[in-house]
């Protein structure tokens, strides 16, 4: 495995805790939608060796046929690496590693019905990424189900509708936001509670889903314990996960 410099082409700060940016796709740099991979910043001035550079996984959010690597990150409060991120500009140099990893694909799951995607925090860099590879190529209809703790850390419904709108799936896809901490209840998000009670509670029936593995196929990126908890109710629900070649009927990855 080799690391490549790259360099940072567009930033934007959405608030203080999240942000979106790009970078330089290195020359035969390949991934798959839903895929992760290593990147980060150099700890000493002539980097050689990987005790030389501070490197953490990231969900990648733009399509493989864009010139460019696009994450979504949230700063972690006394992290290692994110507060150094959110200090960089647009020129500024981060690495790269040159391999992709992660088995969230959509080719894992069950093809027909009602692709759910559910992300925690910034879990939903990779359904952009998958979104815009056409996903209705497999799944009759898509829903982006994005948990946050407030409605201003759900930054990224504008680049899904682009993203959708493109490719003429607009009466195809759903965004539902669900908030768990928002002050303000006329900011509060379709679901108001965690998105693992809604699916007990019976909230997404409510919303006109019968989510079942007859006609949901389910996808979850997100922290350890939401992921933990999605697989959990899914699994009470009949839900199963791909074993070898043998599609299921979610998949997931845990975002660390």
């Amino acid at each position: 495995m080799s690391i490549h410099a790259v360099t940072i082409t567009e930033l934007e700060h959405h608030n203080d805790r999240v942000m979106f940016f790009s970078v330089t796709k290195p020359e035969g740099f390949h991934f798959q939608p839903g895929q992760f991979v290593r990147c980060g910043v150099a700890l000493v001035s002539d980097p050689k060796n990987e005790e030389d550079f501070l490197m953490r996984p990231y969900s990648i959010a733009s399509h493989p046929q864009e010139n460019r690597i696009s994450f979504y990150v949230a700063r972690v409060l006394n992290g290692a690496l994110t507060p150094k991120l959110f200090d960089l500009k647009v020129g500024d140099t981060l690495y790269l590693d040159d391999t992709a990893y992660g088995l969230m694909l959509p080719s894992r799951l069950e093809t027909g019905g009602t692709l759910i995607c559910f992300a925690s925090g910034t879990g939903l860099s990779a359904f952009l990424s998958i979104v815009k590879d056409n996903p209705w190529k497999r799944f009759d209809n898509v829903v982006v189900v994005h948990c946050a703790r407030c409605a201003k850390d759900i930054t990224l419904t504008d680049a899904f509708s682009q993203a959708v709108h493109e490719q003429g799936r607009d009466v195809n896809f759903r965004f539902i936001a669900a908030t768990t901490r928002e002050p303000d209840p006329t900011q509060c998000g379709e679901i108001n509670k965690r998105v693992p009670q809604a699916i007990v509670d019976g909230d997404f029936e409510k919303m006109g889903f019968t989510l079942t593995p007859q006609w949901v196929r389910a996808m979850i990126c997100g922290n350890p314990a939401f992921v933990d908890s999605m697989k959990k109710v899914l699994k009470d629900r009949g839900f199963t996960a791909p074993r070898g070649e043998k599609l299921g009927t979610y998949v997931a990855e845990n975002f660390w």
